[in-house]
């Protein structure tokens, strides 16, 4: 059991537009209507009731209207139809963090037949920024794990899915705690609540509402209202039991001291709710059962474990998975690298391999010891109990791995993958390279595939590619330093001229990868006829020789086996090429 005390963070453990508008009509219809959905649901949830010695009792409980000092266990089974939310906050670019939240959700939700949902928590209007949700929606698109309910798929009974769309909801559910006396009004200015917050620095690690307003009649709280001075809606938490308790699937038992818990405000002075009572509500009226988010949020849990049970709702299950690391185990942040996926998308990166990635960030299959694993197989593999307890180094390191791996299992499988390879491909080079490779595709393919092997990302075919659609230009600095390393005179002067007339008479059916090997291993055979070359011997000379032919070919020193290259380039292209080079080399 994880115990929280003193700080509620310390918890380390290692449409289109007339759609929308319809929507909106029938949602502040239905609120008009809806004072019967905050009555307590039949569900049943199990509580276990620690003593101070630390022997549990499973009691069941089927009308949990107040806040109690009980432990919620899974308040739905698997096997109920799953509903998970991504809901994030319109700030920003989607980084990191984001998408290993989004990604869990939509795995979850795949694994077990369930629905998921992308809802838009922008009540924070000082934090908005415009374009943002779009952004969010595109890359979840771009990434291969698109929403199945959400702004642009509505289902009219949960719509809207944008929180500023849905104040009159959070309203109405903040006046029914306050008709409760779960909640009260506080008229306490921006001022007052910084002198209060400055005077509780250092006495103790959060600062606590010291609810001033609590204590107003209620004659003064009414002819305050009746004024129209500015308020607030607070939570009040409840001081007679100790502890706030839940069960979290990642972090197993947690609990927090109700007396280190602030009195949250949940309804601000604009008419617009904190996250806090928002997302306690929508995931109620969206019938969310899973709520799997970062382990940021968990200090935040026992304020909405509260919410719930103040309303007489059901809680969801709860999920918190680990931080992402830096390389020295601080918090993943900006300044120690790119976060966001705007980034890794513009790098080059393929969405299968950012995926698999983020993936394992935090998760991994407890079946098997693999590494590369497609959409499809994560979504078999995973499982909420998989996830680890203790935060994820981010390494870009592993990420250049997968994206070799990805790169090259969708090039030998063929099929979309590949085509969506050779379609970037193909921008690349005529945006970069002004080379118009559309006329050929065959041609293209066999050079993609010749040089897989040799690239990190998309982007990277570019100068590997250039060869075979442009002359080298043999007066680089590459091309110079290659050619000190690797010119032999008695392989320019002999063996290439010996290798061109065996070259030529190819027959044309003939011209193959396997042919054009033994060809060298010919004239080099023929170039030593005075020795008898030992296999080693014939393997290091034919490589040397396939080095001065790869200079002359290609000017660089890195690209596809020679044999593939001369194969795919065709006889006379080849024989030209190198006798042009070649005698402008000597």
């Amino acid at each position: 059991m994880i115990l929280i005390r003193k700080s509620a963070m310390n918890l380390t453990t290692a449409g289109s537009s007339t759609s929308r508008l319809l929507v909106s009509s029938l949602f502040k219809h239905a609120i008009a209507t809806s004072s019967s959905s905050s009555s307590p649901p039949n569900n049943r949830y199990y509580c276990s009731n620690a003593d101070s010695n630390n022997t549990t009792a499973t009691t069941t409980n089927t009308n949990p209207t107040t806040s109690c000092n009980h432990q919620h266990s899974h308040s739905k089974k698997i096997g109920d139809h799953v509903r998970v939310r991504y809901a994030p906050s319109p700030t920003g670019s989607l980084h990191l963090g984001g998408l290993r939240t989004a990604l869990y959700n939509y795995l979850f939700a795949r694994k077990e037949g369930g629905t998921f949902i992308l809802r838009i928590e922008d009540t924070d209007r000082t934090r908005f920024v415009e374009g943002s949700a779009k952004n969010l929606e595109n890359c979840l698109e771009w990434a291969g794990i698109p929403y199945d309910e959400g702004p642009a798929r509505p289902r009219i009974e949960f719509a809207p899915y944008v929180q500023s769309e849905r104040l009159p909801l959070y309203k109405q559910h903040a006046d029914e705690l306050v008709k409760k006396g779960s909640a009260y009004y506080c008229f306490c200015t921006s001022e007052r609540l910084e002198v209060l917050k400055a005077n509780t620095m250092g006495k103790q690690s959060v600062s606590i509402y010291d609810r001033n307003c609590l204590r107003l009649s209620k004659e003064e709280i009414e002819k305050r209202l009746a004024n129209g001075m500015s308020h607030t809606i607070r939570l009040k938490i409840p001081h007679t039991t100790p502890f706030t308790k839940f069960n979290d699937i990642v972090k197993g038992s947690v609990q927090f001291a109700n007396s280190m818990i602030d009195d949250q405000i949940l309804l601000k002075s604009d008419g617009f709710p904190t996250y806090h009572l928002a997302s306690v509500v929508d995931d109620h009226h969206m019938k969310i059962t899973h709520i799997i988010r970062g382990e940021e949020w968990i200090s935040s849990t026992p304020k909405h474990v509260i919410l719930y049970e103040a309303f007489g709702w059901t809680p969801p299950t709860f999920a918190h998975v680990p931080l992402l690391l830096n390389k020295d185990k601080s918090k993943l942040s900006k300044r120690q690298g790119d976060v966001s996926v705007d980034a890794y998308i513009n790098k080059g990166y393929l969405p299968e391999a950012l995926v698999n990635f983020v993936a394992f960030l935090g998760w991994a299959p407890s079946e098997t010891t693999k590494e590369v694993f497609t959409l499809k197989e994560l979504i078999n593999s995973f499982s909420l109990e998989g996830i680890n307890k203790s935060g994820s180094v981010v390494d870009l390191d592993k990420l250049d791995w997968l994206n070799v791996q990805h790169i090259r299992l969708q090039i030998d499988n063929g099929g979309p993958g590949m085509m969506d390879i050779v379609k970037q491909v193909k921008e690349n080079l005529k945006r970069d390279l002004a080379i118009d490779s559309e006329e050929d595709e065959k041609f293209l393919i066999d050079a993609i595939k010749c040089v897989k092997d040799r690239i990190h990302k998309v982007i990277d075919f570019n100068q590997l590619l250039k060869p075979f659609y442009l002359e080298p230009d043999l007066t680089t600095e590459e091309a110079i330093k290659m050619k000190a390393k690797v010119w032999n005179k008695d392989n320019v002067t002999v063996g290439v001229p010996l290798f061109l007339k065996k070259l030529a008479a190819i027959d044309n059916a003939e011209f193959k990868t396997d042919t054009i090997y033994s060809t060298l291993q010919n004239t080099v055979r023929e170039m030593n006829q005075s020795q008898q070359l030992t296999d080693k011997e014939l393997s290091t000379k034919t490589n040397q020789l396939m080095s001065v032919i790869r200079y002359i070919l290609l000017g660089a020193p890195t690209g596809g086996g020679i044999p593939a290259t001369i194969a795919i380039l065709g006889k006379d292209k080849t024989i030209n090429r190198i006798n042009s080079n070649l005698n402008s080399s000597i």
